[in-house]
């Protein structure tokens, strides 16, 4: 008979998938997220926890009552904050064991995408940006390469990832600084990047004047500008060489992007500047790539690739919910943040495993699986690893500990109770 279990049968076939390498029962100890072993006594269990408190969905008194019944531990909720508070360095280590496990997807000549980008995630009750999430992805291989989480004033930057040679860094306009991309020249990796009209100073290569307005009236639709300039730094030693190029967009992005631009300009109150409005009509690329390899189409085809971690980032949110955080203490969004970042890693190496066993003659017929169906169902295999079958009757043998877990703390407010009437039944 064929086998018919998931992917993820349980919670030991959850571990398998780990690297050998990450050793979590030791690494637990020595980065202090265990300190004895007391109810919690392996890094492997303290791991289970953060995931039934993370991306379960989870509260810590539900942890709690779930630890005693899975048979991990007799905790309080009170137990469980203080166990997974200190855990968040311990799981930024085991978020980057499992990227570094993720083998590289070699570009053709040597190179290889990496797909920068960052998002922005709110606390409870939050208006506003509370932790940022850096990113960069391989496009190639559908997995990230670098995660990393910040608080607000975490800047959204360039040499936060790492830089490999022959690796080409995409990114949005707002990673568009000296700084940044002459790190990746330094470290051997190139870079194509968006721009703003005004976004940095640049100047000819014998340090003239550069006016960018007026190269726009050089570009049209099947003759966009390919110009060698100098991106102007904090100082001379960081001017970065660079090709400058300027695509006409078609009249349909063009009126989009100056009715946004009109939109922006009214709800803040302020004039809009002409410039804007003709720079609306153009986009704008710099790349360090030579000109012989990569045309100025192929730059810009190799950039609309940058949708990609778009794409990876709506799975993070619409699949694992890593947006709905629930916690206010630091330490504790720390911990719920990198425990989805753990699934999401989890999630991409059984998907990949997934794919090696996908039949040839559906590729034939050209029919290509659905990443969004096979990360869900992933997804919902791992969460019932986690969590293990609820047996019902194992309440009952841990009677004690379960409802100790569950109940509410003794109150001075009373609970509201139905008053005694006799035509009340």
């Amino acid at each position: 008979m064929p086998d018919t279990s998931l992917p993820c049968g349980t919670w030991q076939d959850v571990l398998s998938s780990l690297p050998s390498s990450l050793n979590p029962d030791h690494t637990a100890f020595t980065l202090g997220a265990l300190r004895r072993k007391r109810k919690i006594k392996q890094g492997t269990d303290l791991l289970r926890l953060a995931l039934a408190y993370g991306p379960c969905g989870m509260s810590l008194r539900s942890t709690a009552a779930w630890a005693a019944v899975s048979g991990l531990g007799e905790l309080s909720d009170v137990a469980v904050l203080k166990r997974l508070k200190g855990a968040g360095d311990w799981l930024e280590h085991l978020v980057g064991g499992l990227i570094s496990g993720a083998s590289p997807q070699t570009f053709p000549g040597g190179y290889r995408l990496r797909l920068v980008d960052g998002s922005c995630i709110s606390g409870p009750a939050s208006k506003g940006t509370d932790y940022r999430l850096h990113a960069a992805y391989d496009p190639a291989a559908g997995s990230f390469t670098h995660l990393e989480i910040t608080d607000v004033h975490g800047s959204e930057s360039l040499i936060r990832a790492p830089v490999a040679s022959g690796d080409i860094h995409i990114a949005d306009r707002g990673y568009a600084r000296a700084k940044g991309l002459l790190c990746i020249l330094e470290d051997g990796g190139d870079f194509i990047v968006r721009t703003g009209w005004r976004m940095l100073r640049m100047t000819q290569l014998d340090g003239s004047e550069f006016n960018l307005i007026s190269e726009f009236q050089e570009a049209d639709y099947d003759r966009p500008v390919d110009r060698q300039v100098l991106i102007q730094g904090g100082s001379k030693t960081d001017s970065v060489p660079a090709r400058l190029i300027i695509l006409r967009k078609p009249p349909e992005a063009r009126d989009q992007e100056r009715a946004r631009l009109r939109r922006t300009a009214k709800r803040k109150s302020r004039e809009l500047n002409p410039g804007s409005l003709i720079a609306a009509e153009y986009m704008v690329l710099l790349t360090s790539l030579p000109k012989d390899q990569f045309d100025a189409d192929s730059v810009a085809a190799l950039y609309r690739v940058r949708w990609q971690i778009e794409i990876a980032f709506k799975r993070l949110k619409s699949l694992i919910h890593i947006d709905r955080l629930p916690a206010k203490d630091p330490d504790l969004a720390k911990t719920w943040l990198l425990s989805h970042l753990i699934l999401a890693l989890l999630i991409e190496r059984k998907s990949k495993d997934a794919l090696s066993s996908f039949p040839p003659d559906e590729t034939s017929k050209q029919r290509t699986p659905s990443t969004w169906r096979l990360h869900k169902l992933m997804l919902q295999a791992l969460i019932s690893a986690i969590q293990g079958a609820w047996d019902l009757t194992l309440i009952t043998n841990n009677a004690s500990s379960f409802w100790r877990a569950i109940c509410e703390p003794p109150r001075k407010r009373k609970f509201q109770q139905i008053p005694k009437h006799s035509f009340l039944s």
